[in-house]
């Protein structure tokens, strides 16, 4: 009995010894390290931009370096349509940016004209129960949707003449990017639209190719469409939403708690971007009419000429079933705060 129980105790220390060399190998192994890249089109100069080097800080030091984020601007990785692609196939693990059809056709909802009055209206929307389905509803695209914000209400720029009703819209060629809420928006008022890539804008401007484009302050001021436009319309004429989106399944494949750590800097994202955008509205405007932009704001009687010839949009939407009246009420509902 006395021997039996040596042998048992030298088969317990050996057990023991081989437990604890395994936790010390466990704990001594590398982590593995999930890196991302994040492709948008805009400079280094942009909200969008900086508010991905915050992103990227976020989430590299709460994931204690599991997680790797490499930001690639100014269109590197391709046109915006081309990095969603390739963002659904995995190529890409993340993207910020538009077009929005190609991500989900309920972000439409978003982009209907003057629909929100102010960035605090959008966030209602962003932020409520609304906001989660229209992202949700891009997982049938591959996308993990993990946050929208701010990307500017929409200003409209010439270089033929002032624009102070729907009727000095009509037989401008006008640049819209390939978002169909855009292309009818202007149709419906009248104009030419010309579909160009974001990158191609300033000599299309500066040639003549085209007679004048729309984009939020910050793009203008960005891109500085405003060394080769004569007039601005300062309108307000659409907000978009800010996307930031990720490969639902790489997302899918993270751990839980980097999982949350990603969808908490997302967030983080789209707040510090609607605050930095804010910021640098007043500093481009200052700098279009420095530049001698002739800027005109139209009244609120002129600017409801223009919300009423645009009511049309509403219904193509509608009747191509996009979304219903239901859905599109219910969220005027929640951006007016009720």
């Amino acid at each position: 009995m006395k021997r039996k129980a040596i042998v048992v105790l030298l088969l317990l220390v050996v057990v023991a010894a081989f437990v604890f060399a395994g936790g010390n190998q466990e704990a001594g192994a590398t982590q593995k390290v999930y890196k991302i890249k994040v492709g948008h089109e805009f400079t280094t100069d942009s909200p969008r931009h900086k508010a991905l080097e915050i992103f990227k800080s976020y989430v590299e030091k709460e994931s204690d370096g599991r997680l790797a984020v490499e930001i690639f601007p100014a269109g590197i990785l391709g046109k915006e349509a081309e990095m969603i692609e390739s963002v659904k196939m995995g190529n890409i693990e993340m993207y910020v940016g538009g077009p929005f059809d190609p991500q989900t056709e309920k972000l439409n909802l978003i982009l209907m004209p003057f629909f929100f009055e102010n960035q605090e209206a959008l966030m209602r929307v962003a932020k409520s129960d609304i906001g989660a389905a229209i992202r949700k509803d891009g997982e049938k695209n591959n996308l993990k949707l993990l946050a929208f914000g701010d990307a500017g209400s929409r200003q409209i720029t010439n270089n033929i003449r002032e624009i102070k009703s729907p009727s000095d819209m009509k037989g401008l060629k006008i640049r819209t990017p390939g978002m169909e809420s855009i292309i009818k928006c202007m149709e419906t008022l009248g104009a030419n639209t010309v579909s160009l890539p974001y990158a191609d804008v300033y000599m299309a401007l500066k040639t003549g190719v085209v007679d004048g484009q729309e984009n939020p302050l910050a793009n203008i001021g960005d891109m500085k469409f405003y060394e080769v436009q004569k007039y601005m319309t300062y309108i307000d004429y659409q907000f978009h939403p800010e996307v930031i989106s990720a490969n639902l399944k790489f997302f899918n494949s993270l751990p839980v708690d980097l999982q949350k750590i990603i969808e908490d800097g997302a967030w983080i994202f789209t707040e510090e971007q609607n605050k930095l955008r804010s910021a640098m509205d007043s500093v481009v405007l200052d700098k279009i009419k420095a530049q001698g932009v002739k800027v005109y704001t139209p009244t609120a009687q002129e600017k409801k000429a223009f919300m009423d010839a645009s009511a049309p949009v509403y219904d193509y939407f509608i009747n191509k079933g996009v979304f219903s009246r239901e859905e599109l009420e219910a969220v005027r509902n929640v951006a007016q705060g009720k």
